[in-house]
């Protein structure tokens, strides 16, 4: 018996050399899955020749036009720039028309999910037509399944006739440009942007915003970024199901490679990253504007313009030439308050439920070129201080959009109040406007996010003076 039982163990590990140490391990290796180059039969069309189409048809129809393709057997090819790895997309690939230098570009929607498990970055595909329909939505080209008004995504039963793969999967070379570069040319292209970084105030040490976990990011996280050289701002935007949803945003400044797309009302340019990796921000030291220097010769005594909002509404100021806008197409904006027969500007973001804003009251247009040693004074008051957010500025040249306005920051005093309290009154000024010249219009910008930065400010007596 024990003899036998040794010849069984014999024969086991005998067995176990021939099928492991034995065997070559090449033979137990996942084999590498091979594309072959798919035959297509069709006529092959560019992305750029559809999008021009689309456009004939908006200025036939209207905002609401389409391309429905029928009997074609038409086919572009573009090559994959989104990836939905991160969860940043969802149920939708970016396509370019080349993998560098490309100059445009469609999003394409898929009811499946994942996608990049089959449609890598980089990756060729083709697309046939037939079926499906091209129109704008949410403010960029879209290719899927015509519904009523609207573009549906492609039913996941016929995708992989619909999408097919090359076996070729490119370098994507990402096309450099600017803030100001921006046009709907560029939609859906995968984009380098250097020299930017998020606005201080979502990057405050003690205070610092998160890419899309604010207590208020509904859908996305909106958070605003600019430009080094110009100042020029636009937003990045995260999904809140994406997995860096929680990462706080870097102080410093770098670049951003990702994808140029919209907002979900189509009405402002976003950014959009596959994943953090995407943003390099390497440079610790910070490029935040520097304060207008000017000099004043004497004492100026001349009113130029000034509003102490007595008797006033809002709309009251608004039709007088001032602007009160929220960038981000919230809700919030400047109400005219009132304490002690006293009335004043005034905002705050608490309780309003925006995970970011961007508000600026603007002064009507102040003719500089009629006098010389010109300064600007104000009162404010801070309160409920959870972070300085709010900053001046000047422009000699509105563009009418404060996005897109260059603006020259001021030197003014902006106070720090109490955590849960008011403050008192303070003079911001006088901030010297001298070495300005021509038609001015002042600006107060108000950046934060409730619940993280709602800081309250109330402003009154501006008054700008001249020799």
């Amino acid at each position: 018996m024990y003899i036998t039982n040794i010849k069984k163990i014999f024969i086991v590990l005998i067995s176990t050399c021939i099928f492991t140490t034995c065997s070559s391990e090449e033979e137990f290796k996942t084999p590498e899955l091979v594309v072959d180059e798919p035959q297509i039969e069709g006529t092959i069309v560019t992305i750029d020749a559809i999008l021009g189409v689309l456009g004939q048809e908006l200025e036939k129809e209207g905002e609401n036009a389409k391309v429905v393709f029928e009997n074609t057997n038409n086919i572009i090819e573009g090559y994959v720039v989104s990836s939905d790895k991160a969860s940043n997309f969802f149920k939708e690939l970016v396509l370019q028309d080349t993998h560098t230098n490309p100059s445009s570009g469609v999003r394409v929607l898929i009811d499946d999910n994942p996608l990049f498990t089959t449609y890598e970055f980089g990756r060729k595909v083709y697309i046939k037509l037939d079926g499906l329909s091209l129109g704008i939505k949410n403010g960029i080209p879209t290719l899927g399944v015509s519904e009523g008004n609207d573009i549906s995504a492609i039913p996941s039963f016929s995708i992989d006739k619909v999408v097919i793969r090359s076996a070729e999967i490119a370098t994507i070379i990402p096309l450099e440009i600017t803030l100001e570069d921006f046009t709907d040319k560029l939609l859906n292209l995968y984009i380098k942007i250097g020299n930017i970084q998020f606005n201080k105030n979502l990057v405050l040490k003690d205070n610092a915003f998160t890419f899309a976990a604010e207590t208020n990011d509904k859908f996305d996280g909106e958070r605003i970024v600019e430009s080094c050289i110009t100042g020029r701002t636009t937003v990045l935007s995260t999904s809140t199901f994406s997995d860096f949803k929680g990462l706080t945003l870097p102080s410093g400044q770098g670049s951003f490679e990702g994808i140029l797309t919209k907002n979900f009302l189509g009405n402002r340019y976003n950014l959009v990253l596959n994943n953090p990796m995407g943003l390099v921000f390497d440079t610790e030291t910070r490029c935040d504007p520097t304060v207008l220097e000017c000099t004043i010769d004497s004492e100026s005594t001349t009113v130029l313009f000034e509003e102490d909002f007595t008797d006033l509404k809002i709309k009251d100021l608004v039709n007088s030439g001032w602007i009160n806008i929220n960038t981000n197409n919230g809700k919030l904006d400047y109400e005219i308050g009132d304490f002690d027969n006293n009335q004043y500007a005034q905002i705050t973001g608490f309780r309003s439920k925006e995970s970011l804003y961007e508000v600026w009251l603007i002064t009507p247009d102040i003719n500089l070129d009629i006098s010389t040693n010109e300064f600007l004074n104000f009162d404010i008051q801070a309160g409920y201080d959870n972070g300085n957010i709010m900053e001046i500025f000047a422009t000699n040249n509105f563009t009418g959009d404060p996005v897109t306005t260059i603006w020259t920051k001021l030197d003014a005093t902006v106070p720090r109040g109490p955590l849960n309290a008011f403050g008192n009154f303070g003079s911001a000024g006088p901030i010297r406007l001298s070495c300005v010249e021509g038609v001015v219009r002042i600006g107060f910008r108000y950046i934060g996010g409730d619940p993280r930065a709602t800081t309250r400010y109330h402003i009154d007596n501006i008054k700008v003076s001249g020799k």
